[in-house]
């Protein structure tokens, strides 16, 4: 059971190193990175990702001085314009 509990223990860890390492491919305009953009290079949940940027825990890079993490989009909630 121990290891189990170490294994769960880590997943955050390793979602929080997955948005670092996003965070240095994505755009970067005036130091400001979307929520959007490192939603869609790393695929895990928006609300996750928000998550883990307001707890803290992830080192954001030199060049990144904030994340935008309003979850605006072109389209309408369900893909469509308007």
């Amino acid at each position: 059971m121990d290891n189990l509990e170490q294994e769960l223990a880590r997943i955050p860890d390793g979602y929080r190193r997955a948005i670092e390492e996003a965070l240095k491919k994505v755009p970067v305009r005036n130091g400001v990175v979307s929520v959007r953009d490192l939603w869609l290079e790393t695929a895990l949940p928006m609300g996750l990702i928000v998550e883990l940027l307001q707890s803290d825990g992830v080192q954001l890079p030199a060049h990144v001085v904030r994340v935008d993490l309003t979850r605006r989009s072109q389209k309408g909630e369900h893909g469509r314009k308007g």
